[in-house]
């Protein structure tokens, strides 16, 4: 890969990272780990202007892309893609309390839904199938589901209502 470009696993990987620690120097939780964990940022959207390659290992590659670059007519519009990441912070769901609310849909239908998605659907093509787990949020009466490539690697995750309409 070249200079500036990044394989797109390793990319969301890393903001990801990024914002766990954000989260954790707002909460103070590096100061004190016993202490239990609360969310400061419970939503992140990360939208980025990139051209996607096939690097030479077979992995997406991203090469962001700035407004210059694009006003300097070195890139064709057509060829320019946006990726928009989400990050929903999740809860810590540890400690007593009362019966968490049981799912009003199953996980399978969580599933369906964010596989049908258009999105979703042209990566599953692109990456020559995906794998999907879904993780039902109590607290939110929602599910994150979650669409790996065959290495393993998160390529979109999706939050959907426990809602059946």
């Amino acid at each position: 890969m070249g200079n500036g470009e990044a394989e797109l696993g390793g990319f969301l990987e890393a903001a990801g990272r990024s914002l766990g620690d954000a989260q954790r120097q707002l909460t103070g939780a590096e100061a004190d780990p016993t202490v239990p964990t609360t969310m400061a940022i419970s939503e992140v959207a990360l939208e980025v202007k990139a051209t996607l390659e096939q690097a030479p290992s077979g992995a997406v590659a991203l090469r962001p892309v700035s407004s210059d670059d694009a006003r300097a007519g070195g890139i064709a519009p057509e060829l320019l893609s946006t990726v928009r990441v989400r990050y929903v912070a999740v809860a810590d769901e540890t400690g007593g309390g009362a019966q968490a609310p049981r799912p009003a849909r199953s996980e399978a239908a969580a599933i369906e839904e964010v596989r049908r998605r258009d999105d979703v659907a042209a990566l599953d093509l692109i990456l020559g199938g995906l794998e999907f787990d879904a993780t039902f949020v109590p607290e939110a009466g929602r599910w994150l589901v979650q669409a790996s490539d065959d290495q393993g690697r998160v390529v979109r995750e999706v939050v959907v209502s426990d809602s059946e309409d």
